[in-house]
């Protein structure tokens, strides 16, 4: 029997305007570097969600752990 889950969510905004084109190849690398991160630590992306907007897209990232029986939930 599987233990506790624990949830984690990553939002990063990706700015649309070709002028800023240089923070959109920063915060996909932040993202990259953010789930690999998490992917070290146990967790699995569960599901990605974009929020269009005007100027920009978001992205919302939902991540899970199961934790072991009797863990601390970390």
């Amino acid at each position: 029997m599987s233990g506790p889950v624990s949830f984690a969510t990553l939002t990063t905004t990706l700015p649309t305007s070709d002028e800023e084109r240089g923070r959109l190849l920063r915060n996909v690398s932040e993202r990259d570097q953010q789930l690999y991160d998490y992917g070290r630590s146990g967790y699995r992306l569960a599901a990605s969600a974009t929020v269009p907007g005007s100027k920009a897209v978001t992205v919302i990232d939902t991540l899970t752990r199961e934790s072991e029986s009797g863990g601390d939930g970390r």
